[in-house]
């Protein structure tokens, strides 16, 4: 390699070139002297054909090895090319500007008209979900190509747009952008219609307070933002209604009926939910859907508790590693497996897996045998469900591993120690979990190793 490139296109040229086939070669030996090793995202983009630039995705293609290689082909990658290509994946930039324009304008050339999102799903091309991350919603990324469009919507509006794009649309939970999806096309429903609904669809029934919640979040009462130096709910901040109840009854609000009749708005916003529709659709496995979340899929910690039905997104300081929900029905632990030097001693958590089977864990600091949420967790046969959710390390962003549902070991609860920031010792609980579902190889492997410890 003697041509340095971030492109996957010239990537895959230059590759294939050695890689062309002729009698008496039996192997090729790629040597890199110009170091496009530090574009090693490009492997999985080039290898595996996909072009979405979405880190996950790339991410599980490598963990996958040749399982997921189109056609007859097989490849093996040593631990320490594996490694690298994952480090260049958490380190890289998968959404600079000139980057998404650059996607953008190809495949409105190539398609003769202003793409939508649900084009770039349809055309195999870059995850339309980065235009939100960068821009807030795809209509604001459009704006900004395509002028003209500028004046279509009104403030609220174009805030609405993004509220939908972020906080409904991100294909994490289908039963809001399903319910928004039905209500504008038909104005009204029952709860049973809905229910049948999902049932066709997905082969489960969502629970009463899975709707409420639903209706709750569409009417963001979830989601909060700083308001007059206080966190309120947007629903209060913005004077929203989107969607009512009465008794088995929901339909739309007069609010939201006003608003799809402006065209733009209403062809951007069933866009945004036909893109959530499909990729949530695309990710989904029966086999692998445990109440609401799917067996390592990636979640953030907001996405959790709109999944576990919280009536609001809790503060963040709140958490920690986790926390037990009012009623004691849930508590979603968050761990991040591979921890940080410089982070204080208080949460430097011994936190890891003894196989695929078992987890052992630790509490909060200054926590006995005693302590109310010690004795919540203990008391797991009342009714808590305890999901685990995990992540590599803080190279990954934000968003956690769904590895499944825990059951606390009876017998291995222990009160122990751990070194503060002061030299002196403070209390913990250390536990094992029992995982409910045996955690897969692949995903094991990836979690545990630790690439940047070698």
């Amino acid at each position: 390699m003697l041509r340095p490139t971030q492109s996957a296109i010239i990537f895959v040229q230059q590759l294939g070139r050695g890689l062309r086939k002729i009698d008496n070669k039996d192997y090729l030996t790629v040597i890199d002297f110009i170091g496009n090793y530090n574009n090693n995202y490009l492997v999985p983009v080039a290898l595996y054909g996909d072009t979405s630039y979405n880190k996950d995705s790339l991410r599980k293609l490598i963990a996958s090895g040749s399982a997921l290689i189109p056609g007859s082909s097989t490849i093996n990658f040593d631990k320490i090319t594996r490694d690298r290509i994952f480090e260049s994946i958490d380190s890289a930039n998968m959404q600079k500007k000139k980057d998404l324009v650059k996607d953008y304008q190809l495949l409105k050339f190539k398609l003769g008209q202003v793409p939508m999102m649900i084009d770039f799903i349809e055309h195999g091309s870059r995850d339309p979900q980065l235009y939100v991350n960068y821009y807030k919603s795809y209509f604001n990324f459009v704006t900004s190509q395509e002028p003209d469009l500028k004046t279509k919507l009104d403030a609220q509006q174009i805030k609405l747009i993004e509220l939908f794009s972020n906080e409904i649309n991100n294909a994490k939970r289908i039963e809001e952008s399903l319910l928004l999806q039905m209500l504008i096309d038909k104005q009204h429903l029952t709860t049973l219609e809905f229910k049948e609904l999902i049932y066709q669809k997905y082969d489960y029934l969502p629970s009463q307070e899975t709707i409420d919640s639903c209706i709750n979040n569409l009417n963001f009462g979830f989601v909060t933002e700083n308001h007059k130096s206080k966190l309120t709910k947007v629903c209060e901040i913005y004077n929203l209604s989107i969607v009512n109840k009465s008794g088995d009854y929901i339909s739309i609000s007069e609010g939201l009926k006003n608003n799809i009749s402006n065209p733009t708005f209403k062809t951007y916003l069933l866009d945004n939910i036909s893109y959530a529709v499909k990729t949530f659709n695309a990710q989904f496995l029966k086999e692998k859907f445990i109440d609401g979340f799917v067996l390592y899929r990636k979640y953030s910690r907001k996405d959790a508790f709109r999944i576990l039905n919280w009536d609001t997104n809790p503060l963040a300081q709140n958490v920690g590693g986790y926390i037990i929900s009012s009623d004691k029905s849930n508590c979603p632990i968050f761990v991040n497996y591979h921890k940080q030097e410089d982070i204080s001693n208080t949460t430097k958590y011994e936190d890891g897996f003894i196989n695929n089977s078992e987890f052992e864990w630790m509490s909060k600091s200054k926590r006995t045998l005693t302590s109310p949420d010690v004795l919540t967790i203990r008391n797991y046969k009342k009714g808590l469900r305890l999901p685990l959710f995990i992540k590599k390390n803080n190279d990954e962003g934000t968003e956690f591993y769904y590895m499944g549902d825990v059951t606390p070991i009876d017998n291995t609860f222990e009160q122990t120690t751990m070194p503060a920031d002061n030299g002196k010792q403070v209390s913990v609980v250390k536990i094992t979990f029992s995982m409910n579902h045996s955690v897969e190889d692949s995903i094991f492997e990836y979690i545990t190793n630790d690439h940047n410890n070698k």
